[in-house]
């Protein structure tokens, strides 16, 4: 079968971004919304569910993915009927190309989604499903507390991992009970001893091992599931039947207006990197563009949407931005389901050198930055010099690529991401002995900094390296504020936080406030 035709762009009002696939072959008169997981799952589970396009694709299926209002790089929505909205403006475009069935996968909390956007007769998949919106929200409030510390409310919005709820938000996603439609096909694939949710109990059922080792971790670490993939592909499959449509190329938005800036999509360099672009509106050919690389195996929109945000604040300040998905991320290239991670990759700092060179944006108005190791890739040698380096929360000072794969044989192992591991590694982090801390810096950070930093100084016109404490603490340790108290052009910046991650409201704003005055004052004339 030839492969899918793909279309990209933004849906409904307010609108959703989404990101359709149309089998290259006969279609089957089955489309499936493929709804997004809430917080940091939704980013861990991006390529997963890029992979499950693919083989309903080459099943005949088509498929939706999205952002719904008010999340990712979607348009700005505090509704909290949003999510479910999303997956049913999802359907709509299906039903418009076409479909005359509709089917709904939903992985972990996006199974809330999937169960109410579901309607009588049609398909609908649960994957590692909680048994309730109440279990879920429990379950999330639990973890984000030892993570983040009792204290997760800022201004009537409360911090989960990598998302944040108002109340009305969380009561609406409290209020969902997972019951089957009248006359729905269903089907759950739950974890080992799973509960399978009592409003499905005449549901196919079926255990799979292989969500914790995709789910429960980074995204730097994330393991494909191909065996739970396939099994809910071929199940669809069967659903879909043998009959066959024609199907319409949706009718997308190409642009965002949002006030003062309007996004875009752009595919740069021989690679077609996908980025999305945030012009400031009214347009200046002139702005200053401010390139954003991901931390981690993430893809364009950050921690808790804290691109986005920047990305959107910027451009009401007249600053273009640019957040890019390097290969192996986002919407980047093809899903190989044995291709080795990219992190700290020499692929990595090429997909910047073509991004660069292909937005042809002046040295004296280009800026280039990102969060870890997408600061780890700005600090590369560029063609062309930058006006403002900015790295948020680097980690890592040896400049030299790793192999592909690496990252994750040799590092990942020991990056603690979540639960108890993770209220371990906050204590570790305070009172751990000074020669334990030592020997992990030199780990992740390198023995020494003046390399990388005489390279940032060379090729920037100003530096700038935000911190939290735990960071700071490795870049002293591998002798970093020693070196720049000879680089007058590089200064550092120490947040009151451990929130590497930016999984905390406020650790985000924080650092949007301070990212935003930084590249404010370069710019200024």
């Amino acid at each position: 079968m030839a492969d899918p035709r793909a279309f990209h762009g933004w849906y409904g009002e307010p609108a959703a971004w989404v990101a359709v696939q149309l089998p290259g072959g006969p279609a089957s008169t089955l489309g499936v919304v493929l709804c997004t997981p809430l917080g940091q799952d939704g980013v861990v589970a991006y390529r997963g569910l890029r992979l499950l396009a693919d083989e309903l694709g080459r099943r005949g299926i088509a498929t939706v993915r999205y952002d719904p209002p008010g999340r990712g790089d979607a348009a700005p929505s505090d509704d909290p009927d949003a999510v479910f909205e999303g997956a049913r403006s999802a359907a709509a475009i299906l039903r418009e190309a076409g479909c005359s069935r509709i089917g709904f996968v939903g992985l972990s909390s996006a199974a809330l989604i999937a169960s109410v956007a579901a309607g009588q007769g049609d398909v609908v998949v649960l994957w590692s499903p909680p048994s309730s919106g109440r279990q879920w929200l429990r379950r999330a409030r639990s973890l984000a507390t030892i993570m983040l510390g009792p204290d997760r409310v800022d201004d009537g919005v409360e911090s989960l991992i990598g998302l944040e709820l108002t109340e009305p938000q969380a009561a609406a996603l409290a209020g969902v009970s997972l019951v089957a439609p009248d006359g729905s096909p269903a089907l759950v694939v739950s974890r080992p001893n799973e509960p399978v949710p009592a409003g499905f109990a005449g549901a196919t059922t079926v255990e799979v091992d292989d969500v914790a080792p995709f789910l429960d971790v980074s995204s730097a670490s994330s393991v494909l599931p191909v065996a739970s993939i396939g099994l809910i592909a071929d199940w669809l499959g069967a659903q879909a039947g043998d009959a066959t449509t024609e199907l319409r190329a949706p009718q997308l938005q190409a642009e965002l207006e949002l006030g003062p800036a309007v996004e875009r999509i752009r595919w740069l360099g021989p690679d077609r990197l996908f980025a999305i672009e945030t012009r400031p509106r009214p347009d200046r050919p002139d702005a200053p563009v401010l390139l954003l690389n991901s931390g981690a195996a993430e893809h364009r929109v950050g921690p808790g949407d804290f691109q986005v945000e920047l990305a959107r604040r910027l451009a009401a300040d007249g600053v273009a931005t640019v957040r890019l998905d390097r290969r192996g991320t986002g919407e980047t290239g093809t899903v190989a389901p044995d291709a080795p991670d990219l992190i700290y990759a020499a692929e990595w700092i090429e997909d910047q050198e073509n991004a660069i060179d292909a937005l042809a944006v002046p040295a004296d108005r280009l800026a280039v930055g990102g969060l870890c190791s997408g600061a780890w890739v700005a600090a590369q040698p560029a063609s062309r010099s930058r006006r403002l380096y900015l790295a948020i929360h680097p980690a890592r000072y040896d400049l030299a690529p790793m192999a592909p794969g690496a990252f994750v044989d040799e590092v990942a192992p020991t990056v603690v991401t979540g639960g108890f591991r993770l209220w371990l590694q906050n204590r570790y982090r305070r009172w751990a002995p000074t020669w334990v801390r030592r020997l992990r810096a030199r780990r992740l950070g390198g023995t020494d900094a003046s390399a990388f930093l005489r390279v940032v100084a060379s090729h920037s016109g100003r530096a700038v390296l935000v911190f939290s404490e735990v960071d700071h603490e490795i870049f002293q340790r591998v002798g970093g504020e020693e070196l720049i108290a000879g680089m007058p052009n590089v200064e550092t910046v120490e947040l009151p936080t451990i929130d590497h991650p930016l999984f905390a409201r406020r650790t985000r704003q924080a650092m949007l406030a301070e990212v935003r005055g930084c590249v404010l004052e370069t710019f200024t004339e």
